[in-house]
């Protein structure tokens, strides 16, 4: 079978135990992943937040009636999926792989060990959902006559807003299901996926981990503040910007800053104008940050760093970014929990960037100065790049070129926050990343063809990410469970 690819005055949305090793897990990546080659796993260590987090809790319940009931009828009447399915084995087997993904994910799925094999059980079902509702609710039905029992739990689930995974073996229903591709439901009709399956429990987890994150903000505010993203539960913790400055310049450089500015040059394929006082104050921007993230117990960070001098962190961005923990720039709040979502539905970084278009081409071209080089997860190959000059101004910092693989497949995403949010999502695939010059904008440039809309410049928005990898439908797919509103102008399946 074929796996899933396995996101108000301060512009945030707001209204005034699993630990960070987990979550990291729950990403797609080992916890203590990095970017940079000399960053030591102790290192790596240090820069982590400690929040822990609950996992999901989601019911799962199977749906069959015992195989008994036609097996000792001599008129037994099986229907679909016929007599040599063995429901109960396969409920067996679906058992065990779930319990893999409890420990892959970190999430706990509670299973009824006995079907549910009639009306009666059904409504016991949705008693206890009523009772004691669960984060979300996952309905594996081996049986075609069952489908009113799912249905009347499937109700229950619409009343409640639970998120509900909805799998039916494929040729156990004939018809049509159209009823079932609905808002709130992960409707599944497949030949065993348990892939599938687990990113429907993927995406019930993220929701759950979503809503015991923390981000920073830094800012110009006068005074540390909180508030709550309105959808998802969000948290952000608001930072005056001094108190950035402030650790900025108490970081003391020794071995640990020497190593990473070691690692920052060694695997760049060239270096331009990059001199040795901007890479000791990108390694302090780095330490810094890490020391804000691990005493707020916060989870990512977006900054107002535009004009910051040598204060701006772009080799820190692209560093954290790299290691899952999320960084956006400019103090765009879309931007980090854009970044925040995708990294935890897709164990991969997705790269902010500024939009552009070749109209000549019909491609989309995106640059920005943060983008990381492990494309592909902490675990990934890193790409080539260089380093140079921040594109924008004359102090010199030290900001990163990297190289996009061509041809590759990749998404571009943007949350947007609100009642209802909205997720606006597009497919596409690397055309090339330009030198520069000729080539302008930021440091790290990405032309990309628009593969799901006939008109590059359809695609909306600032600061959109672009994740490397084929995760538009999954994406796609998130919103709908989530109730979210798809910005689909224009959208070609």
């Amino acid at each position: 079978m074929k796996r899933q690819p396995a996101l108000p005055s301060c512009r945030c949305g707001c209204s005034d135990g699993i630990d960070r090793r987990v979550f990291l897990t729950a990403m797609g990546a080992a916890a203590g992943g990095i970017t940079w080659a000399s960053l030591s796993a102790q290192d790596a260590e240090a820069a982590t937040p400690v929040n822990k987090k609950e996992g999901a809790t989601i019911r799962c319940v199977f749906l069959y009636p015992p195989s008994s009931t036609f097996a000792d009828d001599p008129d037994g009447w099986w229907s679909w999926p016929g007599n040599d399915f063995d429901a109960e084995g396969r409920q067996k087997q679906y058992m065990a792989a779930l319990g893999g993904m409890e420990k892959r994910l970190g999430a706990k799925i509670v299973v009824d060990p006995k079907p549910v094999a009639s009306k009666d059980d059904a409504q016991r079902v949705a008693a206890e959902l009523q009772a004691s509702k669960p984060d979300g609710l996952l309905l594996v039905m081996f049986y075609n006559r069952s489908l009113s029992d799912a249905d009347l739990i499937l109700q229950t689930a619409e009343e409640l807003g639970l998120p509900t995974v909805f799998f039916i073996g494929l040729g156990v229903k004939h018809g049509a299901v159209g009823q079932y591709r609905r808002p709130g439901v992960y409707f599944i009709q497949s030949l065993d996926n348990l892939d599938a399956i687990e990113y429907g429990v993927r995406m019930i987890n993220t929701k759950k981990l979503l809503g015991q994150s923390k981000l920073l903000s830094i800012t110009e505010a006068p005074e540390p503040r909180e508030g709550t993203e309105k959808f998802f539960g969000i948290k952000v913790r608001v930072i005056p910007f001094d108190s950035y400055a402030k650790e900025f310049a108490e970081v003391k450089l020794g071995t640990e800053a020497a190593e990473l500015i070691k690692g920052f040059k060694s695997g760049a394929g060239e270096i331009r104008g990059v001199t040795e006082e901007a890479f000791e104050n990108a390694a302090r921007a780095h330490f810094a940050l890490k020391k804000m993230l691990a005493d707020e117990g916060a989870d990512g960070l977006t900054m107002n760093c535009l004009r910051r001098g040598m204060l701006k962190p772009c080799m820190s961005f692209a560093t954290l970014n790299g290691q899952l923990i999320p960084a956006a720039c400019e103090n765009d709040f879309g931007a980090v929990y854009t970044q925040l979502i995708g990294q935890l539905l897709t164990g991969r970084p997705g790269f902010q960037a500024n939009p552009c278009y070749d109209t000549e081409s019909n491609h989309y071209y995106a640059s920005h100065c943060t983008c990381t080089t492990r494309l592909h997860g902490p675990e990934g190959r890193e790409e080539k790049y260089l380093l140079r000059r921040f594109a924008h101004t004359n102090e010199g910092s030290c900001a990163i070129q990297v190289f996009w693989p061509e041809g590759e497949p990749v998404t571009v995403a943007k949350y947007y926050t609100g009642e209802p949010a909205k997720f606006d999502v597009y497919a596409g695939r690397v055309v090339t990343s330009h030198p520069m010059p000729p080539a302008a904008g930021c440091t790290t440039n990405v032309e990309v063809e628009i593969t799901d809309r006939p008109d590059a410049c359809m695609v909306a928005g600032h600061h959109n990410l672009i994740f490397c990898g084929d995760y538009a439908r999954q994406f796609r797919l998130f919103a709908n469970l989530m109730r979210m509103e798809l910005a689909d102008t224009g959208f070609v399946a």
